[in-house]
């Protein structure tokens, strides 16, 4: 809009202009996104394995003698098949003290997982109360628990676990861990087994200590292998028996 006056006989213009709106304030919206990967988990045995692989393979079992009182025999060498599932002590002969008869490189343990949640690994007995006359013991072979190669640390036998006046075994010797009975119900049909096979042992409940344990956010990538020695340990006073067999129980628990 112009306004034209007169002033002082002289002509001045004045010029006036409406002003430019304002702009408007900034406003802002989102969408949400998001996503899930599943956490995946796969787990398998091997017995009787071979050290310094890529992977378990065969392997020629070793059983090491180990006496509380410089007496008592174990077979050796082991004659079982390389993922037979099976443990074939053989004759143990036992002497005035208790006697230890350690399987080198007995139960390879593989697991695969994307879970930074980490796992546990626990061990029981098929029985349902504390065994006497026989004792296991776990060794477990190499320093940590991720692993990238099944390893044997354990080359000098350890020493045979204690027992108590009824023979039951009260402790390993050295860093062993004492396998007790399953906390719950066993369901064991005599048949060895992978992770998931209809043959394998069962139990419900948990051993109230784990083997094995990985720390949340710490699962290697790929395959992670775990070794363990298997050590029989018989007292002194053990009666006679043939062909006794039980399991391990071994049991995988995510997260």
């Amino acid at each position: 809009m112009r306004k034209v006056a007169a002033a002082l006989g002289a002509l001045t213009i004045a010029a006036t202009v409406s002003a430019v709106p304002a702009g408007a304030a900034t406003q802002t919206g989102a969408v949400k996104f998001g996503w899930t990967i599943p956490a995946a988990f796969t787990a398998h045995l091997a017995s009787d394995y071979k050290t310094a692989q890529s992977a378990f393979a065969t392997g020629t079992g070793t059983i090491q003698t180990s006496t509380s009182a410089g007496s008592g025999t174990c077979t050796t060498p082991a004659t079982d098949a390389y993922n037979s599932y099976t443990l074939t002590f053989g004759t143990v002969t036992p002497g005035t003290g208790a006697t230890g008869c350690n399987y080198q490189n007995a139960i390879g343990i593989s697991v695969n997982t994307n879970d930074a949640a980490g796992y546990q690994v626990y061990e029981s007995l098929d029985v349902t109360a504390a065994p006497a006359n026989y004792g296991i013991c776990v060794y477990t072979d190499g320093a940590t628990a991720t692993a990238t190669t099944p390893a044997s640390t354990n080359g000098t036998a350890p020493g045979a676990a204690t027992f108590n006046a009824g023979g039951v075994a009260t402790a390993c010797a050295g860093s062993g861990t004492l396998l007790g009975p399953a906390s719950g119900t066993v369901t064991n049909p005599g048949v060895g087994g992978d992770v998931g096979s209809a043959g394998s042992a069962t139990a419900t409940g948990l051993p109230t200590t784990a083997v094995w344990t990985v720390a949340a956010g710490t699962p290697a990538t790929g395959t992670n292998f775990y070794g363990e020695d298997v050590q029989l340990d018989i007292p002194t006073a053990a009666p006679s028996v043939t062909n006794a067999a039980h399991a391990i129980i071994v049991y995988f628990v995510p997260g």
